[in-house]
């Protein structure tokens, strides 16, 4: 056990691995802990409590210990109050999150590659009581105030499903955007919420009557004018949404990042370095979102310390919201997070020994939190609460065992945690970490203006081995070199040898992302056009691409062929993104052209080319 409180000053940045460029930079501000752009939209009141099922989590709080599901092993973790395991069920590597209901003692696991939800006896030892198909890629779940209907998000085939509890029958399902994550049910069952991390966007499905989406904008209202050009009306855009939840049932909190591609100081644009100048281009902050009747909603947004944070929980009987930072190891309490009087609360570190990587928060029934650590798999309890059960001034964390072994080599491992982890050596005083840019190993969507360039941020996962040369401009013959002069780019100390192979071994092995359901019969019409308009020219092999560099209209002398794998979760296209969608890129509406003649296309057959991309 031991007690610690600290005020983090750092913000994250992101690190574009292997394809970005551009000169060494430094920041020179520090985020405040908890600061308002705004006036709270809370009550005089707190909120009435949320129960825990209606929010996916990767953490379940019991009433002997918690549920948790790993997603480095695979496996559903039952503990102890003391943090040790007293059982473990395989579920599926790279599983995606789970909610569980008291009443019923059953758990649902989102298998996140066999495409079901598991359902789990949890009394005694965990056995498998059903098995309920879903579309490609399930992460988020959670269960109506009823109990009778569980949501499920996808996130391959874009979808929400609403699922029969009894028996895993289909109710019906609805379009979601690109990425989705988090997913929340309002305490009175008419709507639920999901966030993403790449729309900028929180989607409010409507349960009761059309199960459309409705979409609403992360508020920019507390951003600067710093950039020009950015790519839409707007100057920073919100990014990786991990997590989402409800406060009451008309009040909901997400925490995301928000970034700006290009940076403006004193009327002058910097393109040193990513988005440029000596401000982190990177913010972490929390969006507080008023949901009121008739569609009307209202929203704050507060800028906090937390890197990365990819966990919140809510604990509604002292109207206190934790949110978790991935990479500086924190958790920040927000007393009267529900009313007009929000204010900062107590920060607590999780670091005792290793690193934690807090993926998953949940409240105990005396309103203390459990922390789900993705680096060390293990449960730390963190005391909020003090005896007389009142709000402590100050907080004591409590180590737990390692609960599973990683799948990982030991120097996968170590890489795992680098890229996630703020770090001197990545950056000047740990300011940035890998993960920010490649939330999920993926991408942010975005187009950074580095050296009057602007670059999109590539996808990683299932593309680096096989694919050199590395950066957009082919200018790296290896990914250790392209690793190495980007932490000095960073204004890093630069990672050692054995560091910098870590880190390689864990982005090379990082698996391919899923591809959505296609229809066979159009995805081969669509493979003859891809042979037939000579597209395997440049991309052909197994990665499809031809480790070679390109003459084309635009911005760079040449241009690196990236790998096609993955194409669907890889939008905007191009080095610059300049096709936002692979119909424009197909329709030769980016500003890189010469690659091909599609334009003469009918619209059929940019359907039938598409799906066949989105496959590969």
């Amino acid at each position: 056990m031991r007690a610690r409180k600290l005020v983090i000053a750092a913000l994250v940045l992101a690190l574009p691995a292997a394809y970005a460029f551009g000169k060494s930079v430094a920041f020179d501000r520090s985020p405040p802990t908890f600061e308002l752009s705004g006036r709270p939209i809370g009550g005089a009141q707190p909120a009435l409590p949320t129960a825990a099922y209606l929010t996916a989590s990767r953490i379940a709080a019991t009433a002997d210990g918690a549920l948790v599901v790993d997603a480095d092993s695979g496996s559903l973790i039952k503990t102890d109050k003391s943090g040790k395991s007293i059982a473990q069920l395989p579920i599926g590597r790279d599983a995606g999150l789970l909610t569980y209901n008291p009443e019923t003692g059953m758990a649902y696991v989102a298998d996140r590659g066999g495409d079901r939800i598991a359902v789990i006896k949890v009394a005694g030892k965990l056995e498998v009581a059903q098995s309920f198909k879903t579309p490609a890629e399930p992460y988020g779940v959670a269960l109506t105030p009823d109990k009778k209907t569980l949501l499920v998000t996808t996130i391959a085939d874009r979808t929400m499903v609403a699922l029969d509890v009894a028996t895993g029958a289909e109710k019906w399902r609805s379009a979601l955007g690109r990425e989705p994550r988090g997913l929340a049910v309002s305490p009175d069952g008419t709507r639920a919420l999901v966030s993403y991390l790449l729309t900028g966007t929180v989607d409010q499905i409507d349960l009761l009557e059309t199960h459309r989406a409705e979409h609403i904008a992360i508020s920019n209202a507390a951003a600067p004018r710093r950039c020009r050009g950015c790519g839409s009306a707007g100057d920073a855009f919100a990014r990786a949404s991990f997590a989402v939840t409800f406060m009451g049932t008309d009040q909901a909190i997400v925490p995301f990042q928000r970034e700006t591609p290009i940076q403006i100081t004193g009327g002058s644009e910097n393109t040193g370095g990513y988005g440029g100048g000596f401000e982190s281009p990177v913010n972490h902050q929390l969006a507080f979102i008023g949901l009121g009747k008739g569609g009307n909603t209202s929203q704050v947004t507060a800028q906090i310390a937390q890197h990365q944070p990819r966990a919140v929980a809510w604990d509604g009987i002292h109207d206190a919201l934790y949110i978790a930072g991935m990479g500086n190891d924190t958790i920040l309490q927000i007393k009267n997070a529900s009313q007009v009087g929000v204010a900062e609360g107590v920060t607590a570190s999780l670091t005792i020994g290793a690193k934690c990587g807090p993926d998953g928060l949940a409240v105990t029934a005396e309103g203390n939190v459990l922390v789900w650590c993705a680096f060390t798999r293990s449960v730390e309890k963190v005391d909020f609460v003090d005896a007389k059960g009142a709000l402590a001034t100050t907080a004591k964390v409590h180590a737990g065992p390692a609960l599973v072994a990683t799948t990982m080599n030991e120097k996968q491992h170590q890489g795992y945690v680098l890229f996630h982890s703020a770090e001197p050596a990545v950056s000047s005083r740990g300011a940035m970490a890998c993960s920010t840019c490649h939330p999920d190993n993926r991408t942010d969507g975005l187009s950074w203006r580095i050296e009057k360039h602007e670059l999109q941020t590539p996808i990683l996962s299932g593309r680096m081995v096989g694919t050199h040369p590395f950066k957009w401009d082919g200018g790296d013959v290896d990914l250790k070199t392209s690793l190495t002069g980007t932490m000095k780019r960073l204004g890093g100390f630069g990672l050692d040898k054995p560091q910098t192979d870590a880190l390689a071994s864990y982005i090379e092995a990082m698996p391919a992302v899923r591809t959505p359901t296609r229809d066979t019969t159009q995805v081969a019409r669509g493979k003859k056009l891809f042979d037939a308009e000579g597209c395997r020219t440049c991309h052909d092999g197994p990665h499809y691409q031809d480790n070679d560099q390109h003459k084309f209209t635009g911005t760079l002398a040449k241009s690196d062929t990236p790998s096609l794998r993955g194409l669907a979760a890889s939008a905007p296209y191009y080095h610059d993104g300049s096709a936002a969608t692979l119909e424009a890129l197909l329709r030769d509406r980016g500003a890189v052209h010469g690659m091909a003649n599609t334009a003469k296309l009918s619209d059929a057959q940019v359907a039938d080319l598409s799906a066949f991309l989105e496959t590969l």
